[in-house]
């Protein structure tokens, strides 16, 4: 058919996805390098971090792979391409290798939030730990499984953007592909959900006055803002199943793809940065108790030496300090919030007892003089 008789017309919707996916890859990268920057100064950078990090690193390749099809038409309608087999062929394949990593993006993306959602709780509660451990592996395994599917849905990976190839290509139904990309989709979904739902459960026990619960259910509960794109990209997989307009269609897909992964980089790095603020209100906050968990070199127990544990009692003014040297002389100084203040002691979970907030103290060592 000539493009001139079709009924619908020739509209470019690239420019509007290009600069959702440059926008959105710059802000990430000023929250992952902030993030960085903030765990380095408390010398605590974990697993979650090196996730996090991982996302951004594959999300730039995936900005560069969708500015380039979207700038040369490949969010037009596809019957408008096919007057350039060439440059049709070239589109679709940059499209097909964009999702694999749109789906890794995502995975990772989760997974570091997990991981720094068990960080903060520390050992707070047994079986919130091993749920997300539990999630995290159920999305490792589909995030795997999706990217899999994507090119071993045709015996040669070729047939999904050449049509020359697929003429003589066995390859799946698409229903089969689209059906699994939905129920993955779902899972980030239910995933992000998640997410929320089991910091804000522990959070809400705290025995701390209404406004800082609502702040902290809120900062550790935007994470559901992705939940909410996953779900509105799983209702747009279901018009997949005939790909005969996968150019016009996948357009919706990776615009609500792109806005999910730059709110995950984004929401699970804001709980990362309270020793950036902590810094800009005049203050120095030193997360020992991270140190003293990751740490196991001589360098380590310095560090230590040089830091004390203060546990709030029941009365306010209680605290206890150990393991202050007897030959310096110590001078203490403004004490801080350790992180988000949800680590819970074994014994209050066992007893069933109130949630105690464990905070940091620090102490700066000055060396007595010689006496003369």
């Amino acid at each position: 058919m000539a493009t001139s008789q079709l009924s619908y017309p020739d509209s470019d919707r690239g420019p509007q996805l290009a600069a959702t996916y440059i926008a959105g890859c710059a802000i990430a990268s000023i929250f992952v390098a902030m993030r960085l920057c903030a765990r380095f100064s408390i010398a605590g950078v974990g697993i979650d971090d090196w996730c996090m990090l991982i996302t951004w690193i594959v999300f730039l390749p995936l900005t560069v792979l969708v500015s380039v099809f979207s700038f040369k038409g490949g969010t037009r309608h596809l019957a408008y391409l096919a007057a350039s087999p060439t440059q049709m062929t070239y589109i679709l394949k940059l499209n097909w290798i964009a999702q694999p990593l749109c789906i890794f993006c995502l995975g990772s993306g989760k997974i570091a939030v997990a991981f720094l959602i068990i960080r903060l709780l520390n050992r707070a509660s047994v079986w919130r730990r091993w749920s997300l451990y539990i999630a995290s592996a159920w999305t490792l395994i589909n995030t795997i499984l999706m990217i899999v599917f994507t090119f071993v849905q045709c015996e040669n990976p070729e047939a999904l953007w050449d049509n020359e190839v697929r003429a003589r290509t066995k390859c799946w139904n698409p229903k089969t592909q689209s059906s699994f990309s939905i129920y993955g989709a779902t899972v980030h979904a239910m995933m992000d959900f998640f997410l929320a739902a089991v910091p804000i459960s522990l959070v809400w026990g705290l025995k701390t006055d209404l406004r800082k619960r609502i702040a902290l259910c809120v900062l550790l509960g935007c994470g559901s803002l992705t939940g909410i794109c996953a779900a509105v990209k799983a209702s747009t997989l279901v018009s997949l199943n005939a790909r005969s307009d996968l150019t016009w269609e996948t357009f919706s897909l990776f615009m609500w793809t792109g806005i999910e992964i730059i709110l995950l980089i984004v929401c699970g790095s804001i709980p990362a940065l309270k020793p950036i603020y902590a810094l800009c209100m005049g203050r120095r906050s030193v997360n020992s108790s991270q140190r003293y968990a990751q740490g196991t070199g001589a360098s380590t127990r310095k560090a230590i030496s040089r830091r004390s544990y203060m546990r709030q009692n029941d009365e306010p003014s209680g605290f206890v300090l150990g393991m202050v040297k007897p030959s310096s002389a110590a001078v203490v100084s403004r004490a801080s919030e350790d992180e988000i203040g949800l680590a819970i002691s074994v014994e209050s979970e066992k007893t069933g007892e109130g949630i105690q907030v464990t905070q940091t103290i620090d102490i700066e060592y000055r060396e007595m003089e010689d006496r003369r």
